[in-house]
């Protein structure tokens, strides 16, 4: 059983969307509210309606509202252009040829080995 307050009404409110799959008890069960407090509410509802102490839901009153001043023209996002981080050198690479042969490149970067590896390979 819950330990705050429950509202009825939503609980009811839940139970008229599902109502085609679930009887009351099962549903009271699975939402862990008391079947016997929930049947009391909802004689208690009808008994208001039937004695015309129901109260009625109105849509809340919205106020005009006015603007007031002008606009900036100025925009509310600065955009700044971002450079990309410039990539960290490669410090050293070895490669070793099925030729036997051995090349060291010392200080490179990733465009300089691709462009010489695409040079080994054809």
């Amino acid at each position: 059983m819950p330990k705050e307050k429950v509202n009825y009404q939503e609980v009811y409110d839940l139970y008229q969307l599902c109502s085609e799959t679930k009887e009351l008890k099962e549903f009271c069960n699975e939402m862990g509210l008391n079947f016997e407090k929930f049947m009391n509410w909802q004689r208690h509802q009808l008994w208001d309606e039937k004695m015309g102490k129901t109260v009625s839901v109105e849509q809340p009153s919205t106020a005009p509202v006015r603007i007031v001043g002008t606009p900036s023209n100025q925009p509310t996002v600065k955009m700044e252009q971002v450079k990309p981080a410039k990539p960290e050198p490669i410090k050293w690479v070895k490669l070793q040829l099925t030729g036997g042969a051995t090349i060291f490149l010392r200080n490179t970067n990733v465009l300089d080995l691709s462009l010489m590896l695409n040079k080994l390979i054809g």
